[in-house]
């Protein structure tokens, strides 16, 4: 007992550490969550093989028994964008963003390109048919960081410089950290269902940005650019089922609401709605067969609903217009402002893993999903270009004991790229910015069956 509490002590501590997660591969919510579910590109709701299963589906807790599972994973997402044109679309000015080169032409890369990121979860009996758990885990992906000694005289990105000498860098920061308590129960011996509450904390932080400053909806862009980390506390709800058919096949469904996260006040200039950014709904749809006594094939299907996030969902280049024309509520942070002009994410996940030994389980998947920006949106997507569509998967568990166990998982998520159709007064027109991104994960775990 004094072992358990000194695990489960140790993996809290660990695992609080979130606060660096970055993620930005079908939009920003991960391929996955667990070592497991990730060797099989995410795909696992309805197949429950560690007390990670919650953040998929909340019904899968009761049939894993006792158990704590604790990992982190290195992440490196690899960014950048290109400028094209040397001036922009009504005068020899140049356009935004400005590149590399004297021209204001070029590439530039963002420097975070590694991050780690733990996950801990764990899963308690509380008899035959019911069980509750904790997860500890996170989401982001709007982490960038355009160095201005990469740009073109040093003005950075959108060339904040030239006013604001502070200014230069360019990028954003978002963070989420979710504290996921969950309870699932058998309603047969071939049937249960879940519930959880997610309670949430998000942190964002974005510099360079003070070229837009004319187009904050109160007039006085004091809360749109440099204000360092704000962070705001949010939460939200999970419901799952899942049906074991038979021997062979199982079937998962599970929901989570929009986690509802109170307002940026120190990025009120930004996001619209006067700083209001939530995370997005999703469900999964999932099943698992098992094709023979060692081989088990899983699929799911899951659907992000960005669209009902203003921030992240309004148009960028139609309320830019709007905005210039004088519109206010059009404006950076208004009631009907700017946003990044996400679409909403089907993504198709499909895994399989093998017990090739009875201490040794492979595993490998795909995933596909269209990626939410539209060309349109690119100007802005510059600081958030989560164009991830294919994800590549490999994982294995090594059993160490009867009660212990080391997993693996490595994703490749191959080059993205996306041609911008500009034609704001500022930019440089159609198919003068480039954004691109590529990504490569390792993830580490230990699970312990008590």
């Amino acid at each position: 007992m004094h072992f358990k509490r000194s695990a489960l002590t140790s993996a809290i501590i660990c695992a609080l550490s979130l606060s660096t997660s970055a993620y930005a591969t079908n939009g920003y919510l991960s391929h996955g969550y667990g070592t497991k579910s990730k060797g099989m590109a995410g795909a696992g709701s309805a197949l429950p093989q560690d007390a990670m299963i919650a953040t998929a589906n909340v019904a899968g807790g009761v049939w894993i028994g006792q158990r704590l599972d604790i990992g982190f994973s290195l992440f490196q997402p690899n960014r950048e964008y290109t400028q094209n044109a040397n001036h922009n679309i009504y005068s020899t000015d140049p356009a935004i963003p400005f590149g590399s080169n004297p021209d204001f032409t070029g590439t530039v890369e963002s420097e975070n390109d590694l991050f780690f990121i733990p996950h801990f979860a764990y899963s308690q009996p509380l008899d035959e048919v019911s069980a509750v758990g904790v997860a500890l885990y996170g989401n982001g992906g709007m982490n960038t960081s355009y160095d201005y000694h990469d740009t073109a005289y040093q003005l950075g990105t959108y060339g904040g410089a030239r006013a604001v000498p502070s200014d230069a860098t360019t990028g954003v920061d978002l963070m989420q950290l979710a504290l996921n308590l969950n309870y699932s129960r058998k309603l047969a011996d071939n049937f249960s269902v879940g519930a959880g509450v997610i309670l949430a904390y998000q942190m964002f932080r974005s510099e360079g940005l003070s070229t837009f400053g004319g187009m904050a909806a109160d007039g006085n862009p004091d809360n749109l650019s440099n204000q360092g980390r704000d962070g705001v506390p949010g939460w939200g709800v999970q419901l799952g089922a899942l049906w074991q058919v038979n021997d062979r096949l199982s079937l998962g469904v599970a929901y989570q609401s929009q986690v509802d996260f109170e307002r940026f006040n120190d990025y009120s200039d930004l996001f619209a709605q006067h700083g209001d950014l939530n995370a997005p709904a999703f469900a999964n749809i999932g099943l698992a067969f098992k094709a023979t006594s060692t081989l088990t094939f899983a699929f799911d299907v899951q659907q992000i609903w960005y669209s009902d996030i203003d921030a992240l969902s309004n148009d960028m280049t139609g309320n830019l217009k709007l905005c210039m024309a004088g519109q206010t509520a059009h404006c950076l942070g208004g009631s009907d402002g700017v946003g990044f002009g996400w679409r909403d994410m089907t993504v198709y996940k499909l895994g399989a893993q093998w017990a090739m030994q009875p201490d040794l389980t492979l595993r490998a998947g795909y995933s596909y999903g269209k990626q939410p920006i539209p060309r349109d949106g690119v100007l802005f997507n510059v600081l958030a270009p989560a164009l991830i569509e294919h994800h590549f998967t490999l994982g294995l568990t090594k059993a160490i004991n009867k009660n212990s166990e080391i997993n693996v998982s490595a994703m490749y998520a191959p080059k993205k790229d996306l041609d911008c159709g500009c034609d704001i007064a500022f930019s440089g027109g159609p198919e003068s910015i480039n954004i691109a991104m590529d990504q490569v994960e390792l993830e580490l775990s230990f699970g312990l069956k008590f």
